[in-house]
């Protein structure tokens, strides 16, 4: 039994430690400017806006490939002429 308590002490002692940083963390990114707390944030809000537009344009390629690829060779969709089929199929041109 001693053991057990050993390790709940350890556990206690590390939970303690990972509020310290947190603790500290959270100190750095709130500021308060007269009477009011500001939250920094720590990424940039265009930096995540640039992340997903980047995502998003990664994983429109990706699908694309993935949808020509169980038909056809998967960098076929690359070819311009594969574009046109396609805007002509759905009527894009009229």
């Amino acid at each position: 039994m001693s053991e057990s308590q050993s390790t709940r002490s350890d556990n206690k002692e590390r939970k303690s430690l990972y509020a310290k940083v947190k603790e500290k963390i959270q100190k750095n990114r709130v500021e308060t400017v007269q009477g009011v707390e500001i939250e920094h944030r720590v990424i940039p809000l265009w930096i995540k806006f640039l992340i997903l537009i980047v995502l998003m344009i990664i994983l429109f390629i990706v699908g694309t490939m993935i949808g020509y690829g169980i038909l056809q060779n998967p960098f076929g969709v690359f070819n311009p002429e594969t574009w046109q089929h396609i805007f002509e199929l759905t009527g894009g041109n009229s």
